[in-house]
């Protein structure tokens, strides 16, 4: 009896068993089915991700050109200013302007002391009438054989040379009226009345506005780009007006090893005398060369580089880049005409990447 118990036991025990077994081979079938469940998902994100487009605008590259501009500095002047001088050495009765006044061509601005001067022209003016009632009463009695011929030579020639004198006189006396030669505003005033005008001294000194240059200096490189058909931008205190090349030296300056250039500046440019200025020169040009902004061109080590659209694809172009100025480069190799250069949503991207164009410049 107790057999049959035994027996029946050991057939519980071996179900039991069984039934664990089977139950533990039920749950890794079910894990492994969520594992597979798992990389099937994994695989479908990874496709969806590499369907990702990236949002571009693209800049069809094409030629242009080059402007390469130079600044120097210099300070304006009147092209055409007069100093009022003196031919005799005398005393100022009046000074007729002041610093800063309007005159013009002929009008008197200083007025020497006159008395000996007029006294003068006075009295070779009556010599000169005297001299030449003289002549014509020999001449006439000539004509009736009442003078000899070499007496009335001898009346014209003294007339002459007293005629001479009359005109010297006058001149002399007219000297003491020291005139404006040009249309121009009063820049100094150097001489007051009662003081002695020396001869040659600069007793005012007159400038013409309306006509004004600058003379700055060039250095060597650039003189022999600079002829008198060179575009020039004037510029004071902001404000740009195009000047024209009036001439310029072969011959540098001693100690500066600088060329004088001298601009001329517009008609009202409003650019006064004295004022110091900056003038940009157009040095070099060049055709037909690919220039991109700055900004879209990257680095990788020593190496620069863009992205170009091949397709729907992104495309790493490796570039060199030349001269650069105001955000802008000139690209010597790596691009050509026709090239769609992504110019925004570049930074993002890797070569092959999938792009959507939203705009083309």
């Amino acid at each position: 009896m107790f057999k049959d118990i035994f027996k029946k036991m050991n057939r519980l025990r071996v179900v039991f068993w069984l039934a664990v077994a089977a139950a533990g081979v039920a749950l890794l079938a079910i894990e492994v089915q969520a594992k597979l469940k798992e990389a099937a998902a994994n695989v479908a994100s990874l496709a969806r991700t590499e369907e990702i487009r990236y949002p571009v605008t693209l800049l069809a590259v094409t030629p242009g050109t080059w402007e390469s501009w130079r600044s120097y500095y210099g300070q304006a002047k009147a092209a055409r200013t007069q100093d009022v001088t003196s031919y005799v050495r005398e005393i100022v009765q009046a000074v007729h302007v002041q610093v800063g006044d309007s005159v013009k061509a002929g009008q008197t601005v200083v007025s020497l002391r006159k008395a000996d001067y007029a006294a003068n022209a006075q009295a070779s003016r009556t010599g000169y009438e005297e001299a030449r009632l003289n002549y014509n009463r020999l001449l006439e009695l000539s004509k009736k054989g009442g003078v000899a011929q070499s007496e009335v030579d001898r009346a014209y020639a003294a007339m002459k040379a007293l005629e001479a004198s009359d005109q010297s006189s006058r001149s002399t006396l007219q000297r003491t009226e020291l005139k404006s030669s040009i249309d121009g505003i009063v820049a100094a005033r150097n001489v007051e009345p009662g003081e002695v005008a020396e001869v040659g001294k600069s007793l005012i000194s007159i400038v013409d506005p309306s006509d004004m240059e600058a003379q700055l200096m060039v250095s060597k490189k650039d003189i022999h780009n600079i002829g008198r058909e060179t575009p020039v931008v004037l510029l004071v205190d902001d404000t740009e007006s195009a000047g024209r090349v009036k001439r310029l030296s072969p011959e540098a300056q001693p100690g500066t090893g600088l060329y004088p250039v001298v601009v001329e500046a517009p008609a009202g440019s409003g650019i006064l005398p004295g004022t110091y200025l900056e003038g940009r020169f157009l040095v070099e040009k060049k055709k037909n060369v690919v220039i991109v902004s700055s900004d879209i061109v990257m680095y990788q080590g020593d190496k620069e580089f863009v992205y170009v659209a091949s397709g729907d694809k992104a495309s790493k172009v490796e570039v060199r880049t030349g001269e650069g100025r105001n955000g802008r480069v000139i690209v010597t190799s790596g691009l050509k005409t026709g090239d769609r250069l992504i110019v925004s949503g570049n930074r993002t991207l890797f070569d092959g990447a999938l792009i959507a164009s939203t705009k083309d410049l």
